[in-house]
């Protein structure tokens, strides 16, 4: 007798998570897999996702053949970069039988923090974007005023090497800079000049991946008194909020849902940055921060049960908020 699963894939900038539960919302397996799911920052994009499934149908102890909901959520893709399809056909399996939704990961985010209600979700982590859909379901994003805010792990890296290199420092950065020539393996600022003059690391995927991993480096020297971590972290959070108001232009209701998501949003300083930024002046307390129901992987669940015809009623859906501590 077949079986009856809900797959859902989050493929993220630097893990591919997988969940699987049944048609009742009941979590079957999670799996994070070490590896993109993105095909332009990760040359074993494919592998990842095949792997990641393989290992989640094993601990549900079911096939391909047994999906009967499926959906996708990739970084860098579906609904972020509507002209990038290459990716799909990598969802081109043997043995599945349902059809398979593709779709971006602020998507299933989005969906996945409140559960198909009106909102915003400002992701800020490997990538950025800041996604809402409104009241009458339309997306929008703040890449579709051509503002992209650089909130990226990576920008905020890069940034403070630039302003090091400048000799944009005092004497509250001193821990910061000496943090930063040994994480880039620099004996001094010459040195690290001289790097920098060669373009640091030819390959840009590599480079962007160093760079992205000493971004929660400088998010913590501003909670040890850090002027230019402080300058460069408020500097980001000013950035996210400005995609925040711009989306939340096009939401009619007076109380607007905002959540964080990300390493770069949710990090201590920057959070409460925004919080500040969003509401400071906002008389009419229109700004709401909430957590996320539940996180982008259970989105993408959600996703795949409505689309395979599932009722997404009340028992169902706090199943699946019951999911969300095994699922981060």
């Amino acid at each position: 007798m077949q079986r009856k699963l809900i797959m859902g894939i989050d493929g993220g900038g630097t893990h591919t998570r997988v969940a699987i539960t049944n048609t009742d919302g009941h979590l079957l397996s999670f799996v994070e897999w070490n590896g993109s799911a993105n095909v332009l920052k990760d040359p074993n994009a494919k592998d990842n996702i095949i792997s990641a499934i393989q290992e989640a149908l094993k601990k549900a102890n079911g096939t391909l053949s047994d999906v009967t909901g499926f959906c996708a959520g990739i970084a860098g893709s579906g609904y972020d970069l509507e002209s990038d399809t290459a990716w799909v056909k990598m969802l081109r399996m043997n043995g599945l039988r349902c059809q398979a939704e593709h779709t971006g990961d602020s998507v299933i985010a989005n969906i996945g923090a409140f559960l198909h209600k009106p909102g915003i979700i400002a992701i800020s982590g490997t990538g950025s974007i800041v996604l809402g859909i409104t009241e009458t379901g339309a997306r929008i994003r703040n890449y579709d005023y051509h503002h992209n805010g650089a909130t990226a792990a990576r920008f905020i890296s890069y940034n403070t090497v630039f302003k090091i290199l400048a000799n944009e420092f005092d004497d509250t950065d001193k821990d910061l800079v000496s943090a930063t020539l040994e994480y880039f393996g620099a004996e001094d600022i010459a040195t690290l000049a001289k790097m920098g003059a060669r373009g640091f690391v030819a390959d840009k995927t590599l480079r962007d991946k160093q760079f992205s991993g000493f971004a929660p480096t400088i998010t913590g020297y501003a909670l040890q008194g850090s002027k230019l971590a402080q300058y460069i972290c408020n500097d980001t959070a000013a950035n996210i909020v400005t995609g925040i108001k711009l989306v939340g232009s096009c939401f009619s209701s007076s109380a607007v849902s905002v959540a964080l998501v990300g390493g770069v949003a949710c990090s201590a300083f920057i959070n409460d940055a925004v919080k500040q930024l969003l509401c400071a002046g906002d008389k009419n307390n229109r700004w709401r921060i909430v957590k996320p129901a539940v996180p982008p992987v259970l989105g993408a669940v959600v996703m795949a049960m409505q689309s395979s015809g599932v009722i997404l009623n009340d028992k169902v859906l706090t199943n699946i908020c019951d999911n969300s501590a095994q699922c981060c």
